[in-house]
């Protein structure tokens, strides 16, 4: 099982990946293999893109 700290590293690197995404507005926290995004941004499909990236 990956540690909180692989596992924020791996979805801040496939939303840098993702090209619906600006990962700039996007905040990444894990906390006992739970992640968590906050941030805003400007559009559902923004919003989808960023969901689908964590969930790879």
């Amino acid at each position: 099982m990956k540690s909180d700290i692989e596992l924020k590293q791996d979805v801040a690197d496939e939303l840098k990946w993702e090209p619906s995404v600006n990962e700039a507005h996007i905040g990444v926290t894990v906390h006992n293999g739970v992640v968590t995004l906050t941030g805003h941004v400007p559009s559902y499909a923004e919003k989808y893109g960023a969901e689908k990236a964590a969930k790879r």
